[in-house]
């Protein structure tokens, strides 16, 4: 790519380079298509918090998610151990994201929260989990925590 011809020239390694060891190549099934949210509750640390504003700028529901603008703020902190349990209960996620839908409805409605970034669904977290406990060197140790999971919504 034209980043790396550019960081080459200079006799620098691209920082995403396969010869860096952060090429991915192809991404795994259970792990495509995972919401913000899932990534959080399989992640097994977290550097940073996170608040959304989020604007619907469709009023058509299969254009919402891409419609979807706003802002988006990390703000890092301290990790002090890795999780050893996975998923985390659906219940931490009120700590770990805060969510302001700004829309011109009344209340927002179940469809809505079904069409946003902050999704979670049990069986994509579940597939996921198990996927990098099988094939993740970071994941191996982790107990897949079922009593968790059945927290999740279906899909």
């Amino acid at each position: 790519c034209s980043k790396c011809i550019k960081r080459s020239q200079f006799s620098r390694l691209p920082l995403t380079s396969w010869a860096n060891g952060c090429w991915l190549g192809d991404i795994p099934e259970e792990l495509t298509d995972l919401t913000f949210a899932e990534e959080l509750v399989i992640a097994r640390a977290h550097a940073t918090k996170c608040w959304m504003k989020l604007n619907s700028g469709s009023r058509t529901a299969v254009l919402q998610q891409r419609a979807t603008s706003g802002n988006v703020c990390f703000h890092p902190h301290e990790i002090s151990n890795l999780a050893t349990r996975l998923p985390r209960p659906i219940d931490t996620l009120y700590d770990e994201i805060v969510v302001m839908f700004v829309t011109d409805d009344k209340e927002a409605s179940e469809a809505t929260f079904k069409q946003t970034p902050i999704l979670a669904r049990r069986g994509k977290i579940e597939r996921a989990l198990r996927w990098l406990k099988k094939h993740n060197r970071l994941y191996y140790d982790i107990t897949v925590d079922d009593d968790a999971l059945l927290g999740y919504p279906d899909e």
